[in-house]
């Protein structure tokens, strides 16, 4: 039987984590069941995707189009729950909740935001939530275990050669693009210019956005850099860690993308370039191929790569087994050498005993 290569995860720590996927889906759900009773399915869906600026026409919403992208990916991971190679949705899942959930926790003790309905709700979702993303990074680590029969079931595949490489290229591209955008809109939105509305009370948030747990646009855009470039130094090395994130952020890019070309079609802007600026031409163009190539990612790392085979150590093969080394040399059976001789053969002569012409040795006395 050879040997697996590749950590799976304990099945105690997949019953953890799937609890905390659990309790992260259910506050999902009630946030936006409360949104859809205040403001309607059809308000709300809108305003996820921006053909409804938040409040406009509606009570304020509590989530965003973060939200959608959040629940989608929890329940993906609560799927992988059932799969020993589940690490890496919760690594993925704990990155993603931590980034999209850590402003909210100085937002909320922002001055501006004090008097908002639901304040101190969305304060203590989004404490949960950051606990709970460190606490899915912690049992995806410390769950882990090395798969050495199949029993253990089958560890996380890695990416195809190919297929990874262009990935990779593609996060990288799109990691690229959200930095040149961001030092743009640092020269635009500069203190002197923009006053309450400059980068960084829009990056920070202290200017907020109109939704309670909705993380500022600007560190969006700087967390979803980081985490492609994340995503893509695992695809370069064909790490089994790049299928799930780069698929998450595959979904991330073009969900987004929806978003920003939405907000266009609201204020009739799409793709007329006759009446916009360079600026707004390039934002457009940028959108369609984050959609676009955010789709492509998920497709070509959705393709499951071979497991490398192991590698022998240098005293033989890894726990015992024979592996690559093939299978141990039969013995000679007995019966083949002639009665009275070694059936391997006479064995070597041994040294002398005294130098040559000692006195011989001394007889033992009788009965020794």
């Amino acid at each position: 039987m050879a040997l697996y290569q590749g950590n799976v995860l304990a099945r105690g720590a997949r019953v953890a984590g799937g609890i905390i996927l659990v309790v992260l889906i259910a506050t999902e759900i009630i946030w936006i069941a409360r949104d859809i009773g205040n403001a309607g399915v059809k308000d709300t869906f809108l305003t996820w995707i921006g053909r409804i600026f938040a409040g406009q026409g509606h009570a304020p919403l509590g989530t965003s189009i973060t939200d959608l992208i959040l629940l989608v990916v929890y329940l993906g991971a609560l799927v992988a729950v059932t799969k020993p190679a589940a690490a890496g949705a919760f690594v993925t899942v704990g990155l993603l909740t931590f980034f999209y959930r850590l402003p909210l926790l100085w937002i909320m003790n922002e001055d501006i935001t004090e008097g908002l309905p639901l304040r101190d709700r969305a304060l203590y979702t989004a404490l949960g939530a950051v606990i709970a993303s460190v606490a899915l990074i912690v049992i995806a680590a410390a769950g882990r275990r090395p798969a050495v029969s199949p029993a253990d079931g089958e560890p996380p595949a890695p990416p195809r050669s190919g297929p990874a490489v262009f990935a990779g290229l593609l996060l990288t591209l799109f990691a690229l693009a959200a930095v040149a955008w961001e030092a743009y809109y640092i020269d635009r939105f500069t203190s002197e210019r923009m006053g309450p509305f400059s980068y960084w009370r829009q990056f920070s948030g202290q200017r907020p956005s109109g939704v309670l747990l909705a993380p500022p646009g600007f560190w969006i855009d700087w967390s979803t850099a980081v985490l492609c470039m994340v995503a893509a130094v695992q695809a370069f090395a064909r790490k089994p860690m790049a299928r799930p994130l780069g698929i998450v952020l595959g979904w991330v890019l073009a969900a987004y993308a929806v978003y920003t070309l939405n907000v266009y079609a609201k204020q009739e802007l799409l793709f007329e370039f006759d009446d916009i600026g360079t600026p707004d031409i390039l934002q457009q163009l940028t959108s369609l191929a984050e959609a676009a190539g955010g789709l492509v990612v998920i497709v070509l790392l959705a393709l499951r790569g071979r497991q490398r085979p192991p590698v022998p150590g240098a005293w033989g093969a890894p726990g015992g087994q024979y592996g690559a080394w093939g299978t141990p040399p039969a013995p000679a059976p007995y019966n083949d050498a002639p009665y009275g001789r070694s059936p391997f053969g006479s064995p070597p002569p041994l040294p002398p005993e005294y130098p040559p012409n000692a006195p011989p040795r001394p007889q033992s006395p009788p009965g020794w």
